[in-house]
């Protein structure tokens, strides 16, 4: 009976430390990474997507009239680990250079937004570079552009999405 007694008291020890160290693990630092995305989206308003969204037309407006300088100097790389903005490298600035100058923006049109995270957010837009007859056929050559706005200090500007980036993937 003693031995079942201590059994009982010493599961129940357990359980209640299990219990301790597990809410310890959801605190806001130990948060799931749906929680996070979660807890985002829940503090967002309406004027912040239109912000978001007012930055990148803006920028494709601005790459439509073959103003690429303008944009990159609007382009921000965003460092997760140290939640700051930095300048355009040379070669990241190269590069996006290149490709807005091999793909004008003829036309475009917003894909899908989705907003994950303060620095993880996606903006997608099909962009049109060749028309149907400069391709000498009936579709025009299209390509995709995606930006990274994030919000830093209650403020949203222009990233470049990356590669290695996360994205939505429950869009397409």
């Amino acid at each position: 009976m003693m031995k079942r007694i201590n059994l009982i008291s010493f599961s129940f020890a357990v359980a209640l430390l299990l219990g301790f160290v597990s809410c310890k693990n959801t605190s806001k630092g130990e948060q799931t990474r749906d929680e996070q995305v979660a807890e985002f989206r829940a503090e967002l308003t309406s004027a912040d997507t239109t912000a978001m969204l007012n930055i990148c037309d803006a920028a494709m407006e601005q790459l439509k009239q073959k103003n690429i300088d303008q944009v990159l100097a609007s382009l921000f790389e965003y460092n997760d680990s140290t939640k700051e903005l930095l300048p355009l490298s040379d070669k990241l600035r190269n590069r996006y250079q290149r490709i807005f100058q091999r793909f004008p923006v003829l036309e475009y049109e917003l894909q899908y937004y989705s907003f994950m995270l303060e620095g993880c957010n996606d903006v997608k837009y099909q962009v049109t570079f060749a028309t149907a007859e400069q391709m000498g056929s009936d579709q025009p050559a299209t390509t995709m552009y995606m930006f990274n706005p994030v919000r830093v200090n209650g403020e949203w500007k222009l990233c470049v999405k990356n590669a290695g980036d996360e994205f939505d993937s429950e869009q397409n």
